[in-house]
């Protein structure tokens, strides 16, 4: 699935979350703080769930939750390629540097079995609310000026800068992504919430800050 789209929430609130990277308990502990109903809240994930904190097998298992909604990061992308290509070494070098050393001590059979998790996350999820608001999440940075889906999913490139991406907060860029009222992005650690026209950037380094950065979709207007 490219594409995932989630219809008004009319029981309960909807919330994003920045970038986990194994804190699975962080995560229960900014939930706690909200009074997050896990029966009617929504939580939209900008992805990467997995590596540099202390359990990414946990936090990988939210994605069978149904109050929990992720995007694929491209942590989550790599775990995928090197599961079924455990020969491409420079990846898994790569890898390990960047936090990836825990599936060292996970079996083959287990990591494929990640693997097919991480095939039923999408690349975008649009969220409609019923004041007509529509927002996007994706993991690294919309990368075109203008709500067209189906142009990236057909265009490798324009796949690969959804989830990899760093130009638009790098360089500041506040253009306006238009037919689109609002998109959500972590993958650039950022030391707070930052927003550069309609895009907002929530990744607040919580394996290392301790700091989870949790946006209610209701305070975007």
């Amino acid at each position: 699935m490219f594409l995932q789209t989630f219809g008004p929430n009319l029981s309960g609130r909807d919330f994003a979350i920045g970038d986990l990277h194994g804190m699975y308990d962080l995560l229960f502990e900014t939930l706690e703080r909200v009074d997050f109903d896990f029966k009617a809240d929504r939580c939209f994930s900008v992805g990467d769930l997995i590596d540099r904190g202390p359990d990414s097998p946990g936090c990988l298992s939210l994605i069978h939750e149904p109050w929990f909604h992720p995007v694929c990061g491209n942590h989550e992308d790599t775990l995928r390629t090197i599961a079924r290509n455990p020969e491409s070494s420079a990846i898994l070098a790569d890898w390990v540097l960047n936090g990836g050393r825990w599936h060292l001590n996970v079996s083959a059979k287990k990591m494929r079995e990640y693997a097919d998790w991480v095939d039923t996350l999408p690349y975008l999820i649009l969220v409609e609310h019923s004041n007509g608001n529509k927002l996007a999440i994706c993991h690294a940075e919309y990368p075109l000026k203008q709500w067209n889906p189906h142009n990236i999913k057909t265009d490798p490139e324009l796949t690969r800068q959804l989830m990899w991406s760093r130009t638009k907060v790098q360089t500041g860029n506040t253009d306006w992504v238009e037919g689109i009222d609002h998109i959500i992005c972590g993958h650039t650690i950022v030391e707070d919430p930052t927003t550069l026209g309609n895009t907002h950037f929530i990744d607040t380094g919580a394996f290392k800050s301790n700091t989870l950065t949790l946006l209610p979709l209701s305070q975007l207007k």
